[in-house]
């Protein structure tokens, strides 16, 4: 599994670098930082290329690579990266690249990318097939969102892979997986497979829904909360399935979730200009919630065959 964690040097990044480095530790996954700044390296005075340099004269930098240098502290700090004494910077095409490694001699990259937010991180994405973005975008309330854009939608909407948005929720965290049978419902379960080894607590299941649902919707969702109880136990996984009736779905989940979850759900598959113009139930749920959301954007082909005999992980 390829992670890819952002930085803007905030106090909320530093809880998403712990959690990538946690998730990177115990899934043996890669990883690599990034961080994005707008414009363009010209604007700027160029750092030195080619040669080592300490990190004690980080205040030389410019900012980004400043960003990347309390990084690499924040990740030494856990462990995960030998100190270096220096670090050698290499000039990219959107930006610049130096590289640490763990105490094992993995490498791990950090990129500093010049140009427009979720474009810089789709050409990463796309260059480097990361699985996961592993990201704590800062809370706004309605006003801020209206005059400096909402991340969080932006990356719910356009971001070309998975996305942990790290609020509450830990690694040790309950892992809450919604489904309630559809084709969303179920991309949880690809992305939930390769993170099964990083999860601790049972897996909790849960599918809220409202009290005029369909009966044969209702027969959908049980019937795949059951297989999925069957997976899990095939790969030696403890899980709990609740189902919750109530006339907001949205309440259902917060509630269930409180503060200090992880709450896994897949992509909406609905018509783009519906999802933009009137939302998801991922992106409601995203917009209120405390608690850390993982969205799934796996392709729906991607669970073909999951659910079937024999149950294999």
């Amino acid at each position: 599994m390829k992670l890819l964690a952002y930085t803007d040097g905030r106090p909320n990044s530093a809880k998403a670098l712990r959690f990538a480095a946690e998730l990177k530790t115990r899934l043996g996954a890669e990883l690599a930082v990034i961080t994005v700044r707008p414009g363009t390296s010209a604007i700027e005075t160029p750092p030195p290329l080619g040669e080592e340099i300490p990190l004690h004269r980080r205040t030389d930098l410019p900012p980004g690579l400043q960003i990347l240098a309390a990084a690499v502290d924040e990740l030494t700090a856990g462990s995960l990266l030998d100190r270096p004494q220096a670090i050698t910077i290499r000039e990219l095409r959107h930006g610049h690249l130096f590289v640490c490694k763990t105490p094992s001699g993995e490498r791990v990259p950090f990129y500093e990318c010049f140009g427009h937010f979720t474009e810089m991180l789709n050409y990463e994405i796309d260059q480097h097939r990361y699985d996961l973005l592993i990201i704590a975008p800062p809370r706004r309330n309605r006003v801020q969102r209206v005059v400096l854009g909402d991340t969080n939608r932006k990356l719910a909407l356009d971001l070309h892979t998975s996305v942990l948005i790290v609020r509450g929720g830990g690694p040790n965290s309950r892992f809450l997986v919604c489904s309630d049978g559809s084709a969303s419902g179920r991309r949880p379960f690809p992305l939930l497979k390769l993170l099964l080894p990083a999860i601790r607590p049972p897996i909790e299941l849960l599918w809220a829904r409202r009290s005029d649902t369909a009966l044969e919707d209702v027969q959908r969702a049980e019937e795949c909360l059951q297989l999925a109880q069957q997976w899990l136990q095939a790969c030696g996984k403890e899980s709990l399935a609740t189902q919750l009736q109530g006339d907001q779905v949205v309440d259902l989940i917060l509630a269930t979730a409180g503060s200090d979850a992880v709450v896994l759900m897949g992509a909406s598959l609905r018509h783009d200009v519906i999802r933009r113009t009137r939302g998801s139930l991922p992106m409601k749920v995203l917009a209120r919630t405390e608690s850390s959301v993982l969205l799934a954007k796996l392709p729906p082909e991607a669970d073909t065959g999951l659910f079937k005999d024999p149950f294999t992980c």
